[in-house]
């Protein structure tokens, strides 16, 4: 199931740019995420227009611009986060939601300057850029790469973080199955070599690929 949560916030508050920075921090983590702004804005093609009259019959419309594509589906049922995660990004670990204050989602608060403590469910951490730390749940300008790693610990879990395969600085995204196998795999050959058994807790291996072909 593809994990959703929102960031949430009053108007102006800096939605927008906290997702940003998060989303950034999630695919140096080789997190496979989605964005979704939520909007009280009428997204559709009007009616009567090409587009428009194909979408009010409840088919799935692409528009297809100089610029890029737009997705378009008629409310046809109750549109859910979870229906627009699985159908817009079904191969994703994590959708981050910008804005639904009001659905019930594990939800990152982004808190305006003089505001008091937010009575909304399900906020697990407070964004402040103004720095005011006033309780363990608050992240300040500057953490979003702590936040986007405990974003990144609810889809993933401890097997992840067990086994990690870097391309240059580029994280190889696993699921959680194949970072056991991995791991397993690597501490069964190590453990027959001599000196392979000892107690370090991490293992580096570095591979040069440079050398690939060469006689």
């Amino acid at each position: 199931m593809i994990r959703i949560v929102a960031v949430s916030g009053n108007k102006n508050s800096g939605k927008t740019t906290l997702c940003r920075k998060l989303l950034k921090e999630l695919e140096v983590l080789g997190i496979r995420v989605g964005y979704i702004k939520r909007t009280s804005d009428e997204v559709l093609s009007e009616k009567g227009t090409d587009t428009g009259l194909v979408s009010e019959t409840g088919i799935d419309t692409v528009l297809w611009g100089r610029d890029g594509l737009r997705n378009e589906l008629a409310a046809s049922e109750e549109i859910t986060p979870h229906f627009i995660a699985s159908r817009c990004f079904p191969d994703s670990e994590l959708v981050i939601l910008e804005g639904g204050k009001h659905l019930a989602l594990p939800k990152i608060w982004v808190r305006t300057e003089g505001e008091r403590q937010p009575q909304y469910p399900g906020i697990f951490m407070i964004y402040d850029r103004c720095g005011n730390k006033d309780s363990g749940l608050v992240y300040s300008d500057g953490e979003e790469k702590e936040m986007a790693e405990r974003l990144a610990s609810l889809v993933r879990g401890k097997a992840y973080r067990s086994a990690k395969i870097y391309f240059g600085d580029r994280p190889l995204p696993m699921k959680d199955f194949i970072a056991d196998f991995v791991r397993g795999s690597i501490m069964g050959m190590l453990a027959s070599l001599k000196g392979g058994s000892n107690t370090d807790k991490t293992i580096r291996i570095y591979l040069d690929r440079s050398t690939e072909g060469k006689k």
